[in-house]
């Protein structure tokens, strides 16, 4: 029917004698000729009357064209929340495409966390972690410096150099490098870096320059505590906090070296149900995702900020989720 419809538009406008409207526009038809003719006075008038009358006449018959074609309004997608990765390989992958995502839009001082394989299973690094900080650096330096090797887009076989920055051994702190073909394009991550490491990573920032510099897996809070409030004060009491244990003083400076958060992968358990959160570069929101009781991933909602406890614990009652010793023993719905 459309194809019918613009052979008689068509051959109304050659009737008309504006057929060029119809001819299509080649590279060729756009240089410019000179004009060598010229228009005789006596002869202006009726070409002018008569260019005038083919006008109106193609005017009016691409309007009708115009009336009979609808063009459709594009349709925007939304994207979609980003999941939680099923194990080790899946999670590096997502963590590399971030960064790599950020360094196109221009951040390179980029701060990550996620969570470690044990038992083939992703779990959180918290202090109840079997044989303490070094078993699980032995978890944490793989995942690291596949990471880097990763994020090098320019060099799928950038060569990998590891510095321990412990003196004592017994921290589990190092810097690992991915040294590409192009120095350029070298990427460097520190891998648990504690607040004593803050001096290293602000020279190997100096050094960097536009180069990509990551911290993952970093020993400090993200949230506050009462000592991380105190170290928030300036003078003596700012010290005071910050030598009992705040962490206001190292997280500022990382904030001033320019990083920011790329990735972050944690978990807590909230009413006795595992949670994990995710902040994945290029989504606007953090997402929250728990398992119902058939362990099947759920996403319970999502928010501008970090979220907290108390956050994940409101998601989980404003969908009727009941605390899972409860529904362990039936005094609570099934979680579907």
């Amino acid at each position: 029917m459309a194809a019918k419809f613009g052979l008689v538009v068509g051959a109304f406008l050659a009737a008309a004698g504006c057929t060029d409207a119809f001819v299509p526009i080649t590279l060729a038809g756009l240089q410019r000729t000179s004009v060598t003719a010229r228009i005789s006075p006596s002869v202006a008038p009726h070409i002018r009357n008569k260019v005038g009358v083919r006008t109106r006449m193609c005017a009016e018959a691409s309007a009708t064209a115009d009336e009979g074609t609808k063009v459709a309004a594009p349709t925007v997608v939304a994207p979609k929340p980003p999941t939680i990765p099923k194990d080790e390989m899946e999670m590096v992958k997502m963590a590399a495409q971030a960064s790599v995502n950020a360094f196109n839009d221009g951040i390179t001082r980029q701060k990550m966390r996620i969570l470690m394989p044990r038992d083939g299973l992703l779990q959180a690094t918290d202090e109840n972690w079997p044989g303490g900080i070094m078993e699980l650096y032995k978890s944490a330096a793989p995942c690291v410096r596949n990471l880097v090797r990763k994020a090098c887009v320019k060099d799928l076989a950038p060569k990998i150099r590891e510095q321990r920055l412990d003196e004592s051994g017994v921290d589990g702190i190092s810097l690992f490098t991915a040294e590409c073909t192009s120095s350029r394009d070298d990427v460097s991550a520190f891998c648990q870096p504690s607040a004593e490491t803050v001096g290293a990573i602000e020279q190997v920032c100096s050094a960097a320059g536009p180069r990509v510099v990551l911290i993952v897996n970093p020993q400090w809070r993200e949230t506050n505590d009462g000592y991380d409030q105190l170290g928030a004060q300036k003078g003596l009491l700012g010290q005071i906090g910050n030598f009992l244990g705040g962490t206001a003083d190292v997280r500022g400076k990382i904030v001033e070296l320019g990083f920011k958060d790329v990735y972050l992968l944690q978990q807590f358990v909230v009413r006795g149900d595992d949670c994990q959160i995710l902040f994945v570069y290029g989504y606007d929101s953090w997402v929250v995702w728990t398992k119902n009781d058939s362990q099947k991933d759920i996403l319970i909602g999502e928010q501008k900020t970090r979220p907290s406890y108390q956050d994940i614990e409101k998601m989980l009652e404003t969908r009727g989720i009941t605390n899972k010793w409860a529904r362990d023993i039936g005094l609570g719905n099934k979680f579907e």
